[in-house]
């Protein structure tokens, strides 16, 4: 028994500013099935397929933190912290209001006789200027100041989570196109491989056993290229979500990137872990963020003194009525605010403020751990990759000289085709180590960087 489901087709209609009423389904399991209904879809816009191109690392970054959605959302949110700053600094100016009034009234004379109706209008201003209120308004400055500091540095760390984002993304690549070209050196020596023995067997000197094994082995080497360009596709499509690039776009990437230099021998973990709690921005933005929180406690305890007040009004007053003349009015005056009770209201504000500064401050604390464990983990990471990447090397050079020693042995009838296999096998394995080492030192120094809250160091990079 088959379940036919109702298939949903989303429809674009014409609205004028507003939105159809939408009839949800009388219970649950039911299939809404009427697209007249929907709301107004966004059209998606035209897909680009124009290739962009960058000459450099530091190209592809830049559009990343240019064109990320992201980037420009936290970008967006420290424009919100400077405004509300601005408007906590308006507070030390006076309040000017100006008012129009029109108004009708009609009374009883003492004599309960009655009086004409009188038709007042006019303009008046009006004036509030708070003189002294024991620090309250500074302490609130300085709690909005400080929480721009958090925003801004909050953004510094959003961007080099972009730049380490797209440098990961791009050593990714570049792992995947060395394990190409080196699954592509492998098929082709196999097919050489089989061409020989396919000339030897035509020589009756090779066995139909050893035509199928090569024949298997080129086989085997064929699929594993083939796999090596799909993660290639793969490799390309995270870079440019990284990049911020469109997925319908080709991707063109002109450079040649050359490994960092080593790091010292003589930098001492203890000299990093220094560098990275004065330079980690969320660290930083922690220690604002609570230094924030001090200063709302400072104003929710100044709130709960006095405060010396300058009121001033002055008015003109007309009348429809000719009879009567037009009046002018003012008054001046200063204020004494003393809050009696509040329900402790502002007590608890107070002590609120208090324990979000010590709470922030504790988040500091355990980000500082936290940052001296990412660090030591990526300190041993840049030292493994760079002695393995040593070790490689050797690795690689033994192999190809074991594959061509093999080679000639079997070309010259004395050695056997399993030999050949073996050895060339054991070189490919040495040309994707040797590729992968690259890439993880180059991804090891990048994660050292974004550990340390500082910019990746961009490798010298050449033009081809």
């Amino acid at each position: 028994m088959k379940l036919r489901l109702p298939i949903l087709l989303l429809a674009t209609w014409s609205v004028s500013c507003h939105a159809a009423t939408l009839d949800l389904p009388p219970r649950p399991g039911d299939f809404w099935s009427r697209p007249d209904a929907l709301p107004v879809q966004a059209q998606t816009p035209a897909a680009k397929t124009d290739a962009v191109r960058f000459d450099s690392l530091a190209a592809l970054t830049e559009h990343a933190l240019r064109e990320r959605p992201d980037s420009r959302a936290v970008w967006l949110g420290i424009q919100a912290e400077a405004a509300r700053l601005d408007a906590a600094t308006a507070a030390n100016w006076p309040t000017l209001t100006g008012q129009f009034n029109f108004t009708q009234s009609r009374a009883l004379s003492s004599s309960g006789a009655s009086v004409p109706t009188l038709h007042r209008y006019g303009p008046s201003l009006g004036l509030a200027y708070v003189l002294y209120d024991f620090g309250a308004r500074a302490a609130s400055i300085d709690a909005q100041r400080y929480q721009l500091i958090a925003a801004l540095l909050n953004n510094n760390r959003a961007l080099q989570d972009t730049v380490a984002e797209v440098e990961a993304a791009y050593f990714s690549l570049l792992a995947a196109r060395a394990q190409l070209a080196a699954q592509a050196e492998q098929e082709a020596a196999l097919r050489a491989s089989f061409d020989a023995v396919e000339m030897r067997l035509r020589g009756g000197l090779a066995a139909r056993a050893d035509q199928l094994r090569a024949r298997a082995a080129l086989s085997e080497a064929t699929l594993a290229r083939q796999l090596a360009e799909r993660d290639i596709a793969k490799a390309e499509a995270t870079l440019k979500q990284a990049a911020g690039i469109e997925q319908t776009r080709p991707l063109l990437l002109d450079w040649e990137t050359t490994p960092p230099p080593a790091l010292d021998a003589t930098t001492l973990l203890a000299e990093l872990l220094a560098e990275a709690e004065q330079q980690r921005p969320d660290l930083r933005a922690l220690h604002a963020a609570a230094a924030s929180a001090r200063a709302e406690a400072e104003r929710a305890q100044a709130a709960r003194w006095p405060s010396l007040s300058l009121a001033a009004n002055t008015g003109r007053t007309f009348f429809l009525e000719d009879e009567r003349s037009p009046s002018t009015t003012y008054s001046v005056g200063v204020s004494v605010s003393v809050p009696l009770f509040d329900g402790g209201r502002l007590a608890a504000l107070a002590r609120a403020a208090e324990r979000d500064a010590e709470r922030l401050q504790a988040e500091a604390e355990s980000q500082r751990s936290q940052v001296a464990l990412t660090v030591t983990a990526a300190y041993h990471d840049v030292r493994h990759a760079q002695d393995r990447r040593e070790g490689v090397v050797v690795q690689f050079d033994s192999a190809r000289e074991s594959a061509q020693a093999a080679e000639a042995r079997y070309r010259a009838g004395v050695g056997s085709l399993l030999e050949l296999l073996t050895a060339q096998a054991d070189l490919a394995r040495a040309r994707q180590a040797r590729a992968q080492a690259d890439s993880d030192w180059l991804a090891a120094f990048s994660r050292l960087n974004h550990a340390l809250g500082r910019l990746p160091a961009i490798p010298s990079e050449r033009t081809p």
